[in-house]
Order: structure tokens, then sequence, then C-alpha cells
């Protein structure tokens, strides 16, 4: 663990992660595996941490009492914060103040998923706290424009996985369009004037595709996505606007529109929290839905990079 963070965090127990004896004297921390295994007296000690003293202090202390080398006791705590079974007391996400009461029961589960696929605790300048993390997602409101019901599904699903909406678009940090017409028809002939980063999701039928996620100035854009095809589909255009006047005709597959409404969260979960996937496309079909990215870099003739500039296709 990095002399940093171990002199800064206060490992708390977090009670959502047990400790789980195997066969053969293994112990693990819910799933994570801890190598070597402590004794039960050096569980019992781990179990009682209360957030009282700093990860050094703490560590220091239960290398004398338990009467064990210091590096074990370390390793153990640095475990511990990776497996999301050891929680920082003192710095808890701010934003569990006014969540409501589903999101505080979740916090400190999300706080162990966090810590466990989010943190390099060996990256001594890219150490991230995980409540900053939880407060990030906390604190950026969505707004969701279209109606239908992929809108819907995104907006309850969301809501239960602890995202937060607005329908103000001076509150908004990102905006969702949701086109009913056709996976490759933008509904929203005004999209293009939103200063804001903003994904296209759109089902219909058996088929659901999501993206591209926009960046202004720095990724392409919705009409990047549909000059390309126009590019590979000459009368593209003419089908677009056919498919225009179908808007509220059809639907898709009730499985799918919550599937794609999923995976569209998680797309922009992972956008909040730091990861790049703009220039892409996801598209999906049924009987056994599963979105592929695919490659949707700016279109020459978009000019929507004149004022930016130039990306990289990320995946």
């Amino acid at each position: 663990m990095i002399d940093s963070f171990a002199q800064r965090a206060y490992p708390e127990y977090n009670f959502c992660v047990p400790v789980i004896r195997r066969a053969h004297g293994v112990i693990e921390l819910g799933d994570y595996t801890l190598s070597p295994s402590p004794g039960f007296e050096t569980v019992q000690w781990f179990i009682a941490l209360d957030g009282s003293m700093c990860a050094d202090q703490a560590s220091r202390l239960g290398a004398q009492q338990l009467n064990l080398p210091l590096a074990l006791i370390r390793n153990l705590v640095d475990h511990g914060f990776r497996s999301g079974a050891l929680i920082d007391a003192h710095h808890p996400p701010s934003s569990s103040r006014w969540v409501n009461n589903r999101g505080r029961e979740r916090m400190h589960t999300d706080l162990a998923c966090v810590q466990k696929h989010n943190i390099n605790y060996s990256n001594a300048l890219g150490l991230s706290d995980a409540a900053e993390i939880i407060d990030h997602r906390n604190n950026t409101l969505i707004d969701v424009v279209g109606q239908g019901p992929l809108a819907r599904a995104v907006y309850r699903i969301g809501l239960d996985s602890g995202f937060q909406f607005t329908q103000q678009r001076s509150l908004a940090s990102f905006v969702i369009f949701v086109s009913n017409s056709h996976p490759h028809t933008f509904d929203h002939e005004n999209s293009h004037l939103c200063n804001l980063p903003h994904l296209h999701v759109a089902t219909r039928m058996d088929n659901a595709t999501i993206g591209p996620l926009v960046i202004p100035d720095s990724s392409s854009c919705f009409r990047c996505a549909h000059l390309h095809r126009c590019d590979t589909s000459p009368d593209w255009m003419q089908v677009d606007l056919q498919w225009r006047r179908q808007t509220n005709s059809g639907q898709s597959d009730a499985i799918l529109t919550h599937y794609t409404a999923l995976h569209a969260l998680l797309i922009i979960r992972h956008w909040i929290d730091g990861t790049a996937l703009t220039n892409t496309l996801w598209s999906a079909k049924l009987p056994w839905p599963r979105f592929d990215p695919q490659n949707a870099p700016p279109h020459p003739l978009c000019g929507c990079q004149l004022h930016g500039s130039t990306p990289t296709a990320t995946t």
C-alpha cells in the first residue's frame, strides 16, 4: 500500500463483504482470496477495525498485538481495501447526506465495487478516493429526451441504479436522446445544438443501437453517423425520411428494451468514471442480444470538428 494512502485512510470493516473460510484454511474476503491466509486471531482483529486509526497506525498496532511481521499486516490491510472489505471511515461520500434511503443502503456495496474495479492502489499519482468516484456519479444529473417504452425504461432502471435525473437542461451534465422510429434514425432534429456530452439510444422490433457518445467538438456526432450511413447506402436519406414517419407505429421486444436501457446506463457510468467511449456505436439483435462495439469516426463532411481538437477513435 502507498504510504500516503496508508496515512490518510482510516480502515473500517465493511459488513457487506463477509469473511469466508474455505477448505485447507483458505480465507476469502467475499470472492477475493487472501494470500497468505491469516489465522483466526488475525481475522478477528481485521473484522474489529472501526476507523479510529489510520491504516499505518492500525497496521503497526496490529503487528504488535498479534506478534506478526508488520509487512504481513500491511499486506492484509492492503488486500482489505482492494477487495472492498475495508472502507475509509474518514472520507465517506459527501453525497450520502442527500441521496435517498435506497442509495444510502447501497453505499457500502457501491464503495466496495469501486474499490475492486476502479482504483489502482499501486499508482501514487493517480490514486483516487472511492468516495470521490461515488460523489461524481451522484452529482452527474442526466436529462432524458424522448418518449416511449425505452425512455421510460432508461429512467426507471436509472433511478433503481442510483442515477440522478433532471428535466432542466441548465442543471444537466449529460443528455440521453431516445429515438422511436428506427435504431439508425435520429429523431431529434436539434440534437446537434446540444453543447453537453450526449448519447443516442434507439430500439425497434428486434434491433437496438446505442451511440455515438458525443463530446461536442471532441468526437464524432449524430450527423457523422448519419453521413457514414449515407455513404454505405446511397438511398439512406429517402429511407430515413420514411422511417421518421413511423415514429409511433412500432415498438421493440420488451426484454430488448430493458436490456438496451441497462447497457446504455452502464456506458454512461463508465464515462462518468473517466473511461473514453467516444467514436463508437454499439448494436445488438435478438434472439441473443450482445452489444458489440463498432468504430464510428468523425465524417469529413460533417464539420463538427472545425472548432475542436483532432479526436482519437476509442472503443
